[in-house]
């Protein structure tokens, strides 16, 4: 076991270790180096501990600029992503990761390091959190006023219970519940521990999130001087709101059957959140332009949890906006597909494929759900590219580059006849436009909590015209409250009568209100869709040929992708572990998930 611990400690504190951990251990007079007693009475040092939690984080937005084998690689390498394995996103670029995915391959890249973020990434870094709060929670109380003021002691406290509840969240949606460690992890620690299950673990978390809100002492740090981008109270309620919603889903709980009081608490989790926003300047659902909210300067409240970015100018090697338009350059990156287009309703509220929607095929872009024209831009949209009055081609490349063979070129064209617009500022590119800008990803934003409030309580009371205990909104208005911030109409009463009708109508509200935002594929997970909505399936984009014919003056056909045949089964709701971590560790019970 002292073995196997050993590994563990080494594995476990990748950046840890190799940065602090051999200078705590150092005590020799005149290296330089310090005690950890000393270490801990260093108002610096213990903050440093806190910022390194946020260091971990570059996964999670997919790309790993920090990686070296980024740089080696050159410009506009793609990171395995989550929207293709979802179908939202058509990369034509072959990559070792989107390829396995598809296949139903996940052995085959769970060992890869490289372009790997969501199975391999996530798995050491959240495992790092693990590590690295574990260490700080074992001291921090140790820590006096007379080193640092007990608002920053409060603060790191409150972070190190946030990030080891984010950490097992991210952990346990991809591998299931994993035993949660929450003693400092030194050789002699016993890690041989039994898996729990999903409803224990989420009471681990739940626990964390809550102990996390008591001490963290502000609700945002929106703005502030010294703080921004740290986190506050909403970010821990907001994790607590989406831990719970997944808890609750169907992929999580006991026999993948409905758990009520999961939704229940789900439901009350959410409500908190949203009513403490009612009174708040600092957190809530953000009522200006809708692109504000991804890149103004240098964020909205609609960022509960924020991830902001230096100002970042067109012309530098933009690598996280590389999955979009190629550096900006204006070469194509990823393509919205046909189906993820299609989840958007007419503009008075009806799904496209609804008898009394009036969709016309060959003018498919006139009367849509606003956030259509902030999302998604199409052949013919508005979009200033070199001046201000250009209209989008998309025959061509992003900045008007003509191209022989539409639809075919791996860096030129749209892949489908799309390209992603939520993401990207208008007038930012660096062929014409290049400014220097903010641009903004939230981990949790509050329309997610909102379209968990909606969730939660029609699945809790099976009504979506009810509402939690001690809440004013119904799940009918909580949906409402989203799509009217952004002009589109209310919910169509045909869908809001029972809760089977309404569950669809919120589910397809997640994948609209939160495309291009790392959602879709964990919703599917966590819905258990995911066989239903991609075995066997391919995805299509659209041609555009000149046809004067036409109401818009061309002809629109939808063609097949022809990615081959996508692959999934039921093992694949939860990602395999790799076999070297059951053969080392030699833990007989860190058992493999089902069917690996």
């Amino acid at each position: 076991m002292i073995k196997y611990n050993k590994y563990i400690l080494l594995f476990l504190s990748v950046f840890l270790l190799a940065g602090c951990e051999d200078y705590l251990d150092r005590t020799e007079e005149g290296t330089g180096f310090s005690t950890e007693d000393e270490v801990w009475r260093d108002r610096a040092a213990i903050n440093s501990f806190a910022f390194r939690l946020y260091d971990t984080l570059g996964w999670i937005f997919e790309t790993r600029i920090t990686h070296p084998d980024r740089f080696r690689a050159g410009r506009g390498k793609n990171y395995g992503c989550v929207e293709v394995f979802s179908g939202d996103i058509i990369f034509k670029r072959p990559l070792k990761v989107h390829s396995s995915v598809l296949a139903g391959d996940y052995m085959g890249i769970i060992n890869e390091a490289f372009a790997n973020p969501d199975f391999y990434d996530a798995w050491s870094s959240n495992w790092e959190l693990v590590y690295v709060t574990n260490n700080i929670l074992d001291r921090i109380d140790e820590v006096t006023t007379d080193i640092m003021p007990q608002n920053e002691i409060d603060q790191v406290k409150g972070e190190a219970l946030l990030f080891r509840a984010f950490a097992y969240h991210e952990l346990s949606k991809r591998w299931g519940a994993l035993p949660y460690i929450k003693t400092k992890i030194v050789p002699e620690t016993d890690l041989n521990l039994p898996r729990p299950t999903y409803r224990e673990l989420i009471t681990d978390i739940v626990a964390d999130c809550d102990a996390a809100i008591q001490v963290l002492p502000e609700v945002s740090y929106l703005n502030d001087p010294v703080h921004m981008g740290r986190m506050g109270k909403a970010a821990a309620m907001a994790l607590k709101s989406r831990a719970l919603t997944t808890a609750a889903s169907p992929n999580y709980t006991a026999n993948n059957q409905k758990d009520t009081e999961l939704w229940e608490m789900a439901a009350a989790a959410a409500w908190d959140l949203i009513s403490l926003s009612q009174t708040s300047d600092k957190v809530g659902l953000y009522q200006g332009d809708y692109s504000n909210i991804f890149h103004t300067e240098p964020g909205t409240i609609e960022g509960v949890w924020p991830r902001y970015n230096v100002p970042i100018s067109a012309s530098r090697d933009l690598y996280r906006l590389s999955w979009l338009w190629r550096n900006i350059n204006g070469d194509a990156g990823y393509s919205p597909s046909q189906e993820l287009v299609d989840r958007f309703e007419t503009a008075d509220g009806w799904p496209i494929n609804h008898a009394n929607s009036n969709y016309n095929d060959q003018d498919p872009y006139a009367n849509r759900d606003p956030r259509f024209y902030k999302d998604i831009l199409y052949h013919d949209a508005p979009f200033p590219k070199v001046s201000e009055n250009d209209r989008m081609d998309m025959r061509t490349t992003p900045l008007g580059e003509d191209r022989t063979a539409p639809n075919s070129s791996t860096y030129g064209n749209s892949a489908t006849g799309y390209f992603a617009r939520k993401i990207i500022p208008e007038k930012y590119n660096n062929k014409a436009y290049n400014r220097t800008l903010y641009v903004n990803a939230p981990y949790i934003r509050m329309a997610e909590i909102y379209l968990n409030y909606a969730e939660a309580v029609n699945e809790a009371y099976g009504n979506p015209n009810a509402t939690a205990p001690g809440a004013s909104l119904t799940a009918v208005d909580a949906l409402n409250a989203i799509r009217n911030r952004v002009g589109h109409v209310d919910v169509r009463p045909e869908f809001t009568a029972d809760e089977a009708s309404f569950r669809e109508v919120v589910r397809n509200e997640f994948r609209v209100e939160l495309c291009f935002e790392y959602h879709s594929w964990f919703d599917m997970l966590r819905w258990r869709t995911a066989k239903e909505e991609l075995d066997g399936k391919d995805f299509h984009g659209v041609l555009i040929i000149d046809d004067a014919t036409q109401p818009t003056g061309v002809r629109y056909e939808r063609f097949l992708i022809g990615q081959g045949e996508r692959v999934f089964d039921d093992r694949m709701y939860r990602y395999p572990l790799r076999q070297s971590d059951l053969e080392v560790f030699e833990v007989p019970q860190l058992t493999q998930n089902p069917g690996w």
